[in-house]
């Protein structure tokens, strides 16, 4: 299949998902791509305070003070391993906010973007899934974005982020979303799958993503709704072979995304095997990774 290629993309910063911690690898990814302020993504638990996330925040930190204009981006568990959303609003876990903005606070992270409870419509993303109660779901997020604005130097910015499709009594975005007051941006994470079609063309597989219910097309007419910058903090190319039924190495699949996040606030390759492979894996997506998004 012939790949568009319409040009570079400059209008959007761009991200990468690399491993916890792994400032280094960042850097390695930047200097690759021969791009400047390529922005870095990590993912916390609130129960961890006392442990990796100390350690996490201080590598992010350093990290972010050692060029001007870096972001940082949280994927935050909305709720601890093992934690309820009952416990959660009784206030069990405030002070595990707390301290998780604190320590973000301290080591110059302030100013991050974070996702809580990314995934909210994924019925296996983590005890914070919102397939079976949504009301909970969005109770929680505004409980938890007041107790961490609330913190002394605190100027987080939240993004609502979604996947796509709906699942369980998630049926479109409005479902698990919090109110306006309470987010600040509106993401939806983008793999290049389709459950059970592994015999589609590229054209159809993206044309299903566009279309779906909680597709595309659906986002971004509920992120204008709503008057709310967008962003694609996670997505990237998937192995064949499982009932996920992923796009392979499919460069038609990165063009069609470097042409989406166009208009986004920031948007973030994933970049760590979890199942469906890095960009090491894809020869010809990873070169037109580079003809796209390269510097």
């Amino acid at each position: 299949m012939v790949v568009p290629s319409e040009g570079a993309v400059t209008s959007s910063r761009l991200g990468v998902y690399v491993g916890p911690g792994k400032t280094d690898a960042v850097n390695n990814f930047q200097t690759w791509l021969s791009r400047p302020q390529v922005h870095a993504t990590d993912y916390a638990d609130p129960s961890e305070n006392t442990k990796w996330n100390q350690y996490a925040f201080a590598y992010w930190g350093d990290w972010k003070r050692a060029e001007e204009h870096r972001q940082f981006v949280l994927g935050l568990h909305m709720l601890p391993k093992g934690g309820t959303f009952a416990d959660a609003l009784a206030g069990k876990y405030d002070s595990q906010f707390r301290e998780l903005a604190d320590l973000m606070v301290k080591n110059g992270l302030g100013d991050s973007v974070v996702r809580l409870g990314y995934e909210g419509n994924n019925k296996i993303i983590g005890p914070w899934q919102g397939t079976d109660d949504p009301a909970a779901y969005r109770a929680t997020f505004r409980r938890v974005v007041t107790l961490m604005r609330a913190r002394p130097g605190a100027a987080f910015q939240f993004d609502y982020n979604m996947a796509v499709g709906p699942s369980g009594k998630v049926t479109s975005f409005e479902t698990l979303y919090p109110g306006d007051s309470y987010v600040d941006i509106v993401g939806l994470n983008i793999y290049d799958v389709w459950w059970h079609h592994p015999g589609a063309t590229p054209a159809q597989r993206w044309n299903h993503t566009l279309t779906t219910t909680m597709g595309v097309n659906e986002f971004k007419a509920f992120a204008a709704a709503h008057h709310k910058p967008i962003s694609y903090p996670e997505w990237g190319l998937y192995k064949k072979g499982n009932d996920y039924a992923g796009g392979g190495d499919s460069p038609y699949f990165i063009d069609r995304m470097a042409e989406l996040v166009k208009d986004s606030k920031y948007q973030a390759y994933f970049n760590l095997d979890w199942g469906g492979g890095t960009m090491d894996d894809f020869p010809n997506g990873k070169a037109q990774y580079k003809l796209r998004f390269g510097g």
